[in-house]
């Protein structure tokens, strides 16, 4: 029904509704909000970047479509904007926050066991800090957000058999660094499978 709906509402924008160009912005910001801030890890500049975004759909909405849903061209513009921004700011050490994915505290782990969890996941971070910024967005939106290789593709940029390649390159390089800094493995299961249960990623 949401594609449907955002069909009639991309057709209305595409006549010039602004009002219907507000529907898909409200649709769509906080995704493309998010996008930005793990590449950036700046939300006053993440803001600015998802305005951008914005400013280039409705600048090419003549040209957008509905199917697949326009939020893959929407994060692959952000994706792009948010990557030029790390370049230019490469004096500005931008970092991934995984704060979300950290398992809520159990009341059978005691402070030295949850401790050393939070020390395991800062290496985590590490870790991802030094993968390049498309490997860091192939691994987080795969294993993450549970993206498809479709998707992944679609905010990359290319092709299905491009997007499964950076996904496994960019997996062997983090279980690496987990490795080397750890000196245990980082189990990363494909979506829908059982996740390791020492680091939830």
């Amino acid at each position: 029904m949401r594609d449907i709906d955002e069909g009639r509402i991309l057709a209305r924008a595409q006549s010039g509704d602004m009002y219907a160009f507000e529907e898909l912005v409200n649709m769509h910001q906080q995704r493309v909000f998010n996008h930005c801030y793990r590449i950036t890890n700046n939300a006053v500049e993440s803001e600015d970047l998802t305005a951008e975004a914005f400013v280039r759909a409705w600048q090419h909405i003549k040209s957008l479509k509905a199917e697949p849903s326009i939020i893959h061209w929407l994060l692959r513009v952000a994706n792009n904007l948010s990557i030029s921004w790390l370049r230019k700011n490469a004096g500005e050490r931008a970092s991934i926050e995984l704060d979300e994915i950290h398992e809520l505290p159990s009341d059978k782990m005691t402070p030295e066991e949850e401790m050393m969890k939070t020390a395991r996941m800062d290496i985590v971070k590490k870790c991802l800090n030094q993968l390049a910024p498309k490997e860091k967005i192939a691994v987080l939106m795969f294993y993450l957000e549970e993206r498809s290789l479709d998707e992944v593709a679609a905010v990359l940029g290319c092709g299905i058999a491009g997007a499964k390649s950076r996904v496994h390159r960019a997996r062997h390089k983090l279980r690496n660094l987990v490795e080397k800094e750890l000196g245990e493995d980082l189990i990363l299961s494909e979506p829908g499978k059982t996740k390791n249960e020492n680091i939830k990623f």
